[in-house]
C-alpha cells in the first residue's frame, strides 16, 4: 500500500518536470532561482500595441491656378535732350555771356591785354548795335506798316494839324451825342468838388447843346448859382451805385445809362469819356472815336489770331504772313471845306 503511494508520488513529481519544460520561458537552471520559489507564476509578457493608423486626411482640392500677370512692357527711354550748342564766338549771343565776364576780369586785373580785350569787345557791341539801328532805319522807311509817321506825323507842325483835326471830329461826335442824350450830374452843396465841376458842365451845354440834369443830393441849390432849375434825388442815387460827387452819367431815354465818372474831370477827360462811353453803347459810329485819337491812319497787325496753318519758322513766310494780317481802317472820306465864292 505505502509502495503504491510512494509511486503515485513519483509519478506526480515527473509530470510536474515535464510539463514545467514544455512552458514557454522555462529556464533550466530553475533551481538557481529558488527566490521564485515553487509556486511563483510568470506571467507572459503584453502583447506590443499596435498604434492606430490616423484616418488619412481627405484630399483637398487644388488650389485654382492663378495666371501670372505678363511682365510688364518695357517703358521707352525718353529721349535725350539735345545738348545745346554753344553760341558762335563773338555772336550777340556770345557777347552776352561773356562780356560782363571779360569787364570783371580787367576790373581784377587791370593789366593792358585784359583792359584793351575788355573795350575792344564792348566797342564790338557797340559797332552791331549802330549797325542794327541803321537797319531798322531802313525797314521802317521802306514799310508804311512799321513806320509811325504813317499813324501819326511825328513834324511838330503836322502834329498840330493832326491835334486840330481830332478836336473838330469831337466836337461833332458831342453834338451828335447831344442830340440824343443828356448828362445826370448828382451834387451836394457841401461839396466843394461840385461847385468846381459845375462850371465844365455848364461849357458842355454852351458849346455844344449837351443837356445837363442836376440832381441834389441834399435837395439844395450850388453855391455858384449853376444849374438853378435843379432836381432832388428821390432815389436814383442809390438804383444808380453813387458812392462819391460829383458823379455823372450819360443818359439816354427811354433806359439807356452808362457811367461817366465819380469825381471831378477836366474839359478834355470829359469830352474823351463821352465819346468813349457813346461809342461803346453804340449810339455813335466807331469811326468818331477814330477821328478824334489825333492819328492820320489806324493801322493794326492784331485784328485776327495766327491759324495754326499759318504758322511757320521760315522768316520769309512768317514775314509775308504778318503783312497780309494788317487791318486797314475803313473810314468815310473826309469832306473838305469849301473856300469862299465856290459853290
Amino acid at each position: 500500500m505505502h509502495a503504491q503511494r510512494a509511486l503515485l508520488v513519483c509519478s506526480l513529481l515527473a509530470l510536474t518536470v515535464s510539463a514545467a519544460k514544455a512552458a514557454p520561458g522555462y529556464s533550466a537552471r530553475f533551481y538557481e532561482r529558488s527566490a521564485e520559489g515553487w509556486f511563483w507564476y510568470a506571467e507572459e509578457p503584453p502583447e506590443p500595441e499596435i498604434p492606430e493608423s490616423e484616418p488619412e486626411p481627405e484630399p483637398q482640392p487644388e488650389p485654382a491656378l492663378t495666371p501670372e500677370p505678363p511682365p510688364p512692357l518695357a517703358q521707352p527711354s525718353p529721349p535725350e535732350e539735345p545738348v545745346p550748342s554753344a553760341p558762335a564766338p563773338l555772336s550777340a549771343a556770345w557777347l552776352r555771356e561773356n562780356l560782363e565776364r571779360y569787364r570783371d576780369q580787367a576790373i581784377d586785373d587791370p593789366s593792358p591785354t585784359n583792359v584793351a580785350l575788355y573795350l575792344y569787345l564792348q566797342r564790338l557791341v557797340l559797332d552791331k548795335a549802330e549797325r542794327f539801328a541803321e537797319a531798322t532805319q531802313r525797314a521802317v522807311w521802306a514799310d508804311p506798316l512799321l513806320d509811325e509817321t504813317t499813324r501819326r506825323p511825328l513834324a511838330t507842325f503836322a502834329a498840330n494839324l493832326a491835334n486840330r483835326e481830332a478836336g473838330a471830329a469831337r466836337d461833332a461826335a458831342l453834338k451828335l451825342i447831344a442830340e440824343q442824350a443828356g448828362l445826370w450830374f448828382f451834387y451836394r452843396a457841401d461839396c466843394p468838388y461840385c461847385e468846381a465841376q459845375a462850371p465844365l458842365l455848364d461849357l458842355l451845354t454852351t458849346r455844344y447843346g449837351l443837356a445837363v440834369r442836376a440832381i441834389a443830393l441834399d435837395g439844395r441849390p450850388l453855391p455858384g448859382g449853376f444849374f438853378p432849375s435843379f432836381a432832388t434825388d428821390v432815389g436814383q442815387a442809390k438804383a444808380l451805385g453813387v458812392v462819391s460827387t460829383p458823379a455823372l452819367f450819360l443818359v439816354r431815354p427811354p433806359a439807356g445809362v452808362v457811367p461817366i465818372a465819380q469825381g471831378v474831370l477836366s474839359l478834355a477827360e470829359l469830352q474823351e469819356r463821352l465819346v468813349n462811353a457813346a461809342t461803346e453803347a453804340g449810339w455813335i459810329p466807331e469811326h468818331w472815336r477814330e477821328r478824334t485819337r489825333a492819328r492820320v491812319t489806324d493801322l493794326r497787325l492784331d485784328g485776327t489770331p495766327l491759324q495754326d496753318a499759318e504758322r511757320t519758322d521760315d522768316p520769309d513766310q512768317l514775314l509775308e504772313r504778318l503783312r497780309s494780317r494788317a487791318v486797314l481802317p475803313s473810314l468815310p472820306p473826309l469832306t473838305p471845306t469849301p473856300t469862299p465864292g465856290t459853290p
